[in-house]
């Protein structure tokens, strides 16, 4: 056999191995799998509404235990599902609804035996949730009808990530929505608490809130949230408000009937940008850090093309300000505002410009204030003595 035949040989056989080889891999059979399903509803589980608010509180908290520990989308179908107690959520828990008008799920006063309104909570206890949260399309009604602050319909603390969407909440107590960035201990607004900023990254999406004392509130030094496209009706206090948080965004907002439509104290870097509160008392307050007892200035407030109807100020920092509480970096501009003034004693280097008035509005500034001030369809009725008049701020009759 000469040299060359070896060759090939030796060519033939790798190639018929390759070939060999190539066939086992795909004619080998593949084992059977069962795919995990991606979700699961109440009523694949022979889940349903029963009239019964202990009956139905066992059944949805079993559910939310269960889907929770599976890691899958909870889906809790139509109907009108009583509670008698509040549903304690879970870090990572993945639940929704049939739609804010479909699926409901109501607290009637006569069945409520709780010591607080809370018909949802997740709770920090002793570490933080990190796995986020996600909650869509129902409905809640809380048990209580007058409004006494005593516990919020739904409650996140201590959360990084979450989403909520499409969630409306009716009669909440003290509010409809609450997020928090502590939640160990009794309530606390003291910014040396345990967990103070440890919420971040949200976002609270074209959700409504009606009645109660207020309607959507983020506190305890919550961070980074978008709260966007939501209604507000007829709170008793304020419609949207933050006590303490940073770098956060209100945009295209509707609040109507409120006594604040936006307040806002203790924070950095928040933007109020084209929201609309109408029939409320002041259109947004602010205040800010006790630069002494808290060590913290507020800075970078931006209050961008908004609409405000008011019967008192539209916009002001004198609410609940002070000399030690005042806010550095104000940006104020290219807002609609009827029915009152905007009202200035304590900002620090104020941008306010391009706001069109009704003709009965105007821009007073005093005390503290100092920046710039002009080019507004409103008069200047007061300047600070460290306030500069960049000219152009007409009334409605000379345009």
């Amino acid at each position: 056999m000469s040299l060359g035949s070896i060759a090939d040989l030796n060519d033939a056989l790798l190639a018929s191995t390759a070939a060999t080889a190539h066939a086992s891999t795909r004619a080998r059979p593949s084992l059977p799998t069962r795919a995990r399903p991606a979700s699961i509803t109440t009523s694949e589980l022979g889940i349903a509404p029963s009239r019964d608010p202990v009956a139905d509180q066992e059944r949805l908290q079993r559910f939310i235990d269960d889907i929770a520990t599976d890691g899958i989308i909870g889906v809790i179908d139509a109907g009108r599902w009583l509670l008698h107690r509040k549903l304690q959520l879970h870090d990572g828990l993945r639940l929704c609804g049939r739609g804010m008008n479909r699926t409901i799920i109501e607290a009637r006063s006569e069945d409520w035996h709780h010591d607080d309104y809370t018909l949802m909570e997740l709770r920090a206890n002793n570490h933080l949730n990190e796995n986020g949260i996600f909650l869509s399309d129902f409905h809640l009604i809380g048990a209580d009808k007058g409004a006494t602050r005593n516990g919020a319909a739904l409650r996140l603390n201590g959360i990084n990530d979450f989403s909520l969407e499409r969630i409306k909440v009716v009669d909440g107590s003290d509010a409809g929505i609450r997020i928090t960035g502590y939640g160990v201990g009794s309530f606390t607004n003291d910014i040396t608490s345990d967990f103070w900023n440890s919420t971040k990254r949200g976002r609270i999406r074209g959700c409504i809130a009606v009645r109660g004392s207020l309607g959507i509130e983020l506190e305890g030094g919550v961070e980074g949230v978008l709260v966007e496209g939501n209604h507000v009706y007829d709170s008793a206090l304020h419609g949207i408000r933050l006590p303490s948080a940073y770098d956060c965004i209100l945009l295209a907002n509707h609040i109507t009937g409120a006594r604040n439509g936006i307040w806002i104290d203790r924070h950095k870097g928040i933007h109020v940008l084209h929201n609309t509160a109408t029939q409320v008392e002041r259109g947004c307050v602010y205040g800010g850090f006790n630069r002494h007892r808290d060590g913290e200035i507020s800075k970078g407030l931006w209050i961008i093309g908004n609409r405000f109807q008011t019967s008192r100020s539209t916009i002001t920092d004198a609410y609940h300000g002070s000399s030690n509480k005042f806010t550095h970096i104000v940006k104020i501009k290219d807002n609609l505002l009827e029915g009152g003034n905007i009202r200035l004693l304590w900002s620090r280097r104020v941008d306010i410009q391009g706001n069109d008035g009704d003709g009965g509005n105007a821009i007073i500034t005093s005390h503290q204030v100092s920046g710039r001030v002009g080019n507004n369809t409103m008069r200047l009725l007061n300047r600070a003595p460290r306030v500069t008049d960049l000219g152009s701020n007409l009334n409605l009759s000379d345009t």
